[in-house]
């Protein structure tokens, strides 16, 4: 059993084990965490979800040893509440994850500091019936068959982009572009981020080849939006929404991210580069609009943020996404649960590190709350 004082508030990192080194994604951002939070009093370990005992109440969980650079398991107690940074490397591993993490949540034996999102269609049902939210958001509709998709095509003259409802990380989306001379386009990102382009003599062919691709997987449709930059660059702009020690929502960082001409999407792990959002968006349209957009997209981020929570339970941060196309209008593109940390070292100021200290801050206040307080209210309401 690992040796850690009984007093000390305990939070615990839910990650997929795997047989590599290190033997799970995100070593180094979780190695910051527990350096961050030992210093501000609180102890914090991974662990994968299935390794629970349900006999002894413990798991095995990790710990970083500085002198033989490398990380060692221990028997540690099941932690209260879990900070789920897990990476599912296939359907498989994701099936096993959420089974364990969904029986230690239903027999509460945990509490979860970030909740899960719906899908993608859920997420813009629910926005697209606030009245001020609404104008933000692109037309969206769940495909069915090639012959919707055909119907888009002859209404959406610039062409269609589909992506899957429960995708991330920009895998397996697609944009389909019809020419006057009758030839589809089909570019986009397969299942391993990797991009591809593919020019179809005529829209049938397209659309079946694109139909067989899809298969089973829910995706959805949107108009495919004028989102590039000066070099013709793909280009969004995310938002890091978070709550502070205090349970109220701040903007902890906005950070443009910019992919390369000819692709089409701006996901750093489809090979973009991120930059400050504000000078992107000076460059496009001046210093007077791009500080219009900036406040915009803090606005709008809050309100969103608190209508995902009040629906969809607590969460301790969601990354928001905003494209801008050419007109200088602003778009919301989608919601995520689990968003990623690289954009933030050039969102300006301190947002690296308020990305990484915010959760903690967050969970230790939830760890310290007197004992008669309930673990599931919501502070800011």
């Amino acid at each position: 059993m690992y040796p850690v004082s009984e007093t000390t508030p305990v939070l615990g990192i839910a990650v997929c084990e795997r047989n590599k080194t290190p033997p799970f994604a995100e070593s180094r951002y979780i190695r910051r965490l527990m350096a961050k939070a030992a210093a501000m009093g609180l102890d914090v370990f991974p662990f994968a979800p299935w390794t629970w005992d349900e006999r002894s109440g413990t798991v095995k969980g990790w710990q970083w040893n500085d002198r033989e650079q490398s990380w060692q398991s221990y028997v540690r107690k099941l932690p209260a509440v879990v900070y789920d940074r897990s990476w599912p490397d296939n359907e498989t591993e994701r099936h096993r994850f959420r089974a364990a993490l969904y029986r230690l949540t239903a027999e509460k034996k945990l509490t979860l500091l970030n909740g899960r999102l719906p899908n993608k269609a859920e997420v813009h049902a629910l926005l697209s019936r606030d009245a001020e939210l609404s104008p933000l958001l692109p037309e969206t509709e769940v495909y069915q068959d090639a012959s919707t998709l055909a119907s888009w095509l002859a209404r959406h003259v610039n062409g269609v982009f589909l992506k899957p409802v429960d995708g991330s990380q920009g895998r397996r989306t697609l944009s389909v572009t019809r020419s006057s001379d009758g030839t589809v386009l089909l570019q986009g990102r397969t299942a391993h981020n990797r991009s591809f382009r593919l020019l179809c003599p005529e829209q049938p062919t397209a659309l079946e080849r694109l139909h067989k691709w899809i298969g089973k997987r829910t995706y959805i449709m949107q108009p495919t939006l004028d989102l590039r930059g000066l070099a013709g660059e793909p280009f969004d702009l995310r938002a890091l929404m978070q709550k502070n020690g205090r349970g109220h929502w701040v903007t902890t960082g906005i950070a443009a991210r910019c992919g390369a001409p000819g692709t089409v999407t701006a996901n750093l792990h489809g090979g973009g580069h991120a930059a400050p959002g504000n000078e992107v968006l000076s460059a496009l349209f001046g210093e007077a609009h791009s500080a219009d957009l900036m406040q915009d997209i803090q606005k709008f981020g809050l309100m969103m943020v608190n209508r995902l929570e009040q629906n969809f339970g607590r969460f301790a941060e969601i990354g928001l996404d905003f494209g801008v196309d050419r007109a200088g209008r602003l778009w919301f593109l989608e919601a995520n649960s689990k968003p990623g940390r690289g954009a933030m070292h050039c969102a300006g100021g301190e947002a690296a590190a308020q990305a990484e200290t915010l959760p903690l801050l967050y969970a230790r206040s939830i760890l310290l709350r007197p004992p008669g307080r309930v673990i599931h209210e919501f502070d800011h309401l």
